[in-house]
Formats: C-alpha cells, sequence, structure tokens
C-alpha cells in the first residue's frame, strides 16, 4: 500500500480496527466530505503542488499546477487572471505563498455546498431550453454525464422510480 493511501486509510479507520466500515471508506474515497479528513486533503494538496518541498504554495507552483508553458511564449488570459486570484484572494496574508490554513480556506470554503453544486452543474450543462427543469429527454441526451455524478449516486438513483419525471 503507498504511505499517502495508507495515511488516509487510517485517518479514515477512526475505530482502529483495520477494516472500514461503509462510512470509513466513503471517508477514505471522499475525504473533503468528513471533518475528520480534512487535514489530509489540505495535506495531499500541499503535497501535490509544493515542489520545492518548502511546506508553502507560492504563486509560481499555483500556476504549475494549472498551467504548463513549455513553449516559453506568453501566459494566457487566464492565467494571468489565475496569478491575480492567488494575490488577492488565496494569499490571504500577502507574504507570497499559501500556508496549510490558506490552501484550506482555497480547496475547502466553508460556505460551499458540493451536492448544490454538483446540481446545478447538471441543470446548466443539460437544461436544453433553459426552463430550469429537467425532462426525461434532456437527462438521457446527457445520460454520462448523470451516471458519472455523485450527486446520482452515480446512477443508482436514476433506476428507481419518480413522480416528477
Amino acid at each position: 500500500m503507498l504511505p499517502r493511501d495508507e495515511r488516509r486509510f487510517k485517518t479514515a479507520d477512526l475505530d482502529g480496527d483495520l477494516a472500514a466500515t461503509r462510512e470509513e471508506f466513503t471517508a477514505f474515497l471522499h475525504p473533503e466530505e468528513f471533518e475528520h479528513m480534512k487535514d489530509i486533503v489540505v495535506l495531499e494538496t500541499l503535497e501535490d503542488i509544493d515542489k520545492n518541498e518548502d511546506g508553502f504554495v507560492d504563486q509560481d507552483e499555483y500556476i504549475a499546477d494549472m498551467f504548463a508553458n513549455e513553449e516559453g511564449g506568453p501566459e494566457p488570459d487566464w492565467v494571468i487572471t489565475e496569478r491575480e486570484q492567488f494575490s488577492d484572494f488565496r494569499d490571504l496574508n500577502k507574504d507570497g505563498k499559501m500556508d496549510k490554513e490558506e490552501i484550506r480556506h482555497w480547496i475547502l470554503p466553508q460556505d460551499y455546498d458540493h451536492a448544490l453544486a454538483e446540481a446545478r452543474h447538471l441543470v446548466y450543462e443539460s437544461d436544453v431550453d433553459k426552463d430550469q427543469k429537467l425532462t426525461k429527454e434532456e437527462v438521457l441526451d446527457n445520460w454520462n454525464m448523470f451516471v458519472g455524478s455523485q450527486a446520482t449516486n452515480y446512477g443508482e438513483d436514476l433506476t428507481r422510480n419518480h413522480d416528477e419525471l
């Protein structure tokens, strides 16, 4: 087992019996949804992005995680916008780098509802006539998006009878 997976498993294994209950396994797979797992999410993000291993994410590391300027040309506008995002909203204490608390604020915002965001995304992408309602045809035309979504329990909820459909 990889050390990273082992660390995550041990954190998810609340009773320490080295056997995963359904909830512990879900915490292992989706740690961002469990309070006791959030430090792992922050640590894994830091490990992934902090290439110079100084314990922080500087602006260049933040950008490099999204964009590799291999051609050496000018950066696209969206990268310039992301640099501004880093300076204005990610680096809260304005020291030029993100520490663990700033990373937590970035990747685990307290007022963000993952389920609501996913539901809105599904409706936005599938609602062809933009009436804020999904018809059976709109869902079927975008079935691949729905069966791949946590909001539909990866498609399982689509097999149940629903009066509103």
